[in-house]
């Protein structure tokens, strides 16, 4: 390896550390911002949903893209209300990979 390519670029550490602070200031700064506003049903019902949202937002176009990631969305989706969410995403990831070697 070159002794150039082991040299610290400024740039790119301003930008680890940049993104490090923005992270921890959201971190900090979201509890802290909100045990200090009293906010109304409307603003708690969409901060309770944001979670399912999230994750709706990340699984839905993967879920889409292929039969069988659709069909492994579906299994699981029926079987989440009734058994604890952790044998749900077991299920869904063992579904996955079953339903993507058979269709």
């Amino acid at each position: 390896m070159s002794p150039e390519a082991l040299e610290l670029d400024w740039s790119v550490l301003a930008v680890v550390l940049g993104g490090a602070l923005a992270t921890w200031l959201t971190r900090v700064g979201g509890p802290w911002l909100i045990a200090r506003v009293r906010l109304g049903p409307a603003a708690n019902a969409a901060l309770e949903a944001t979670p399912g949202a999230v994750l709706v937002a990340l699984v839905a176009p993967a879920a889409l893209s292929r039969p069988s990631d659709a069909l492994a969305a579906a299994l699981v989706c029926l079987i989440a209300r009734r058994v604890p969410m952790a044998v749900a995403v077991a299920v869904g990831v063992v579904a996955v990979v079953l339903l993507r070697r058979l269709l």
